[in-house]
């Protein structure tokens, strides 16, 4: 788990912060679980409670924000119950206020520099506002929400202090829980890096010119600083719907966004791993433009391949090589009946894949994740999340055409087409 570097005031102040918000928090769940059981059973109660959960995490702040949208891909350590309600914090971050976005416009010091009153979008680090330029060119503008670093470091230390004692507790023994949150501190520390940022936006450019109908604005780091990224302003991201579009210009849409995913997960191995809707748009010109490279990784060169043959196989409908490859990727499997593993995921390969067979991404995933709870098998973090943005994205595509193949369409290949 990364180190986190905090003063002990800071720490102390933001425990007892936290510590007061769990216990209003606590009394406002448990009422909505018994609201929940009464008007539908025990399953509404465990419903409620998890939104009730994801409530608390919007009091407690950004931090607490992006964990629930970070982990919310993780269906295979999670119930997907629970998922699904942190899935429902990308669209309901609040902007900061207006004092606030003067006074980061005001730290950033970029001379001649004038933001629009009110933001474009909305994320729990930074919002995105139109700004114009001395020279009269309309740019975007990231502004990072003040004070988020140090407040965002004090949280993650004490997480992370959470987390060595719930690994003590029985429950939590064989839980990869020090992976999972080494690995979103790590890219929640990433996200507040805007120097990062402009380069993962300059080679997500690289990595995905040629594909016709998509595109990555253009940051412009030379007019950049620590707390404030510029890029090329876009301004009928607004506009366009899936629905607005013709059936064929959608399929075709569909198909170059597999191309893109493919492209990152197994031609260059720099993969975003934050494509939800937020962050893919469409335009009136009828072009796929992906916002937001701050949550990009670079994947570990045995990973890549792991990934590229399990979808090859997958293709293949070869269900055991599939099992094994999960296996492989496993933090720790040791006490795992393997063969047991292996024959439950052929049978899942030969229901939901290969030739011939309707794939759907997101029933598949389910499915595996199920599995993989049932025998207590936990991916590495490093394999897992870069997967699981494919499962994020596939919801995306399918906004675009519901026969687009997730399968098929390049994945099929296994990303040998570009090597």
């Amino acid at each position: 788990m990364p180190d986190i570097p905090v003063s002990r005031w800071r720490l102390f102040t933001r425990f007892v912060t936290i510590v007061a918000v769990l216990l209003g928090s606590g009394i406002v769940v448990l009422l909505l679980m018994l609201g929940g059981f009464v008007t539908g059973g025990p399953k509404r109660a465990k419903r409620m409670a998890y939104r009730g959960f994801v409530r608390t995490l919007q009091i407690l702040g950004p931090t607490f924000v992006k964990f629930g949208q970070t982990s919310s891909t993780r269906r295979d350590t999670m119930p997907a119950a629970l998922c699904d309600e942190l899935g429902t914090l990308h669209d309901s971050v609040r902007p900061m206020s207006r004092r606030k976005a003067v006074r980061a416009l005001r730290e950033a010091d970029i001379e001649g520099l004038e933001v629009a009153p009110d933001p474009s979008a909305s994320g729990s680090i930074a919002c995105v506002y139109r700004g114009e330029l001395a020279d009269g060119r309309v740019v975007a503008v990231k502004l990072k929400r003040p004070g988020i670093e140090g407040r965002m470091r004090a949280d993650l230390a004490l997480i992370r202090s959470m987390v060595r004692r719930m690994e003590k507790l029985p429950k939590m023994r064989g839980m990869p829980m020090a992976d999972l949150v080494g690995y979103i501190s790590t890219a929640i520390l990433g996200q507040l890096d805007f120097a990062r940022e402009a380069r993962n936006i300059a080679r997500l450019r690289r990595c995905l010119s040629e594909i016709p109908q998509i595109r990555v604005p253009a940051v412009y780091p030379e007019l950049s600083t620590a707390d404030c990224l510029l890029f090329e302003y876009l301004p009928q991201l607004d506009t366009a719907t899936p629905e607005a579009l013709p059936t064929d210009v959608r399929a075709t849409l569909a198909k170059r966004t597999l191309e893109a995913a493919n492209r990152m997960m197994f031609a260059e191995g720099f993969v975003h791993c934050d494509l939800h809707p937020g962050n893919v748009y469409l335009t009136r010109d009828q072009r796929v433009v992906i916002l937001d490279a701050g949550y990009c990784v670079q994947l570990p060169e045995r990973v890549r391949e792991l990934i590229g043959e399990f979808f090859a196989c997958l293709a293949l409908g070869d269900g055991e090589r599939c099992g094994e490859i999960v296996l492989e990727s496993a933090v720790d499997s040791g006490g795992v009946d393997r063969a047991a593993f292996v024959a439950e995921m052929a049978v899942i390969v030969a229901e939901h894949a290969g030739p011939g067979v309707e794939f759907d991404m997101k029933v598949f995933g389910d499915r595996v994740f199920q599995l993989q709870q049932k025998h207590g098998i936990y991916a590495a973090s490093d394999f897992a999340f870069p997967l699981m943005s494919l499962t994020v994205l596939d919801g995306t595509i399918r906004r675009l055409s519901e026969d687009a193949d997730f399968q098929q369409v390049g994945v099929a290949r296994g990303g040998r087409e570009w090597r």
